[in-house]
């Protein structure tokens, strides 16, 4: 499947107008490599940016003409029409994009993103899912063949390790250090952190690595059965489809924030699980934590302050 980065590529090419759309491409691009910035990563921002690249040609701006005004008209056209999220998404790759061309002297206009804000998001309380769905969704699977053991030993990886979903499917076998109980993981931007596993976690990779991955050529820990790699969408699919059988929606990042919260619930540490992820702040780590309805009704039921009094 054709990259986003090259329909970027395509898609300026093409333009009658905005001809310097591809010198600022490039420029970008080669910045973001620099910072060695993942595939995936990269692909999202000339998907996002060839969204705004083909507004701006169809309403006949130049992008050496482009103003503040433009982007946001484009913005506003957005609103409501796409998820907030979304919104924000596309808002700031369009800064670091035209930031980048301002700090290299490249775009030597005013900034057209300058002081352009991000929408006010609703929050709205992510689900999770429990342990209960978490078996009863691995239950379905066939441990018996080579696909139904190792998508077994994915979802446990998800649930145990809170690894994303491109470092499960780059992980190789060399990464995993089963007498540790580590996995070698790179996350954004290729950093390289280690990852704890748990004693079932551990179990599970042992046998999966010695009954059904020992026969299989290639270094990479989860692969089709002819050793081609699988891709994040696949990877998506896969899971998705497990959680079907049972009517439980699940897919990768879910499961991911499904266990970090889990793993507060049960006591664990916040700044521990900010190395876990991978975060960088543990403003992002919190972002993943809330405190359901019921989970405030239990705290406050055992901490109430009338408990004290007597009636």
């Amino acid at each position: 499947m054709e990259d986003h980065l090259k329909r970027l590529y395509r898609l300026v090419d093409a333009f009658k107008v905005g001809s310097n759309w591809k010198t600022y491409v490039d420029a970008f691009v080669f910045g973001c490599k620099i910072r060695n910035l993942a595939p995936r990563t990269l692909n999202v921002y000339a998907e996002r940016l060839g969204y705004l690249a083909k507004h701006l040609e169809n309403k006949g701006i130049d992008i050496e003409d482009v103003t503040k005004q433009d982007i946001q008209n484009y913005l506003l056209e957005l609103i409501g029409n796409v998820a907030d999220e979304t919104v924000n998404g596309r808002i700031r790759v369009y800064r670091r994009f035209f930031n980048y061309l301002v700090e290299e002297g490249i775009w030597e206009k005013p900034n057209p993103t300058n002081k352009i804000k991000l929408i006010k998001a609703e929050k709205r309380i992510k689900p999770v899912l429990s342990p209960e769905q978490i078996q009863s969704v691995i239950q379905t699977l066939n441990k018996r063949t080579y696909e139904g053991y190792r998508n077994l030993t994915m979802v446990m990886l998800f649930w145990d390790a809170m690894i994303r979903k491109e470092e499960l499917i780059t992980l190789k076998v060399s990464d995993i250090d089963l007498r540790g109980g580590l996995l070698k993981v790179y996350g954004k931007g290729r950093k390289e952190r280690y990852v704890p596993m748990g004693a079932r976690m551990i179990k599970t990779l042992h046998f999966y690595l010695n009954r059904w991955r020992a026969d299989i050529t290639g270094e990479l820990l989860f692969c089709q059965r002819n050793s081609k790699p699988i891709t994040s969408r696949h990877c998506h699919k896969i899971i998705q489809g497990i959680g079907k059988k049972v009517n439980i929606i699940i897919y990768p990042h879910l499961i991911r924030h499904s266990a970090a919260t889990y793993f507060i619930r049960q006591g664990g540490s916040p700044v521990i699980l900010q190395k876990i992820m991978g975060h960088t702040s543990l403003t992002v780590t919190q972002n993943y934590l809330h405190m359901s309805n019921q989970d405030m009704i239990d705290t406050y039921s055992q901490f109430s302050p009338s408990n004290a009094i007597s009636v």
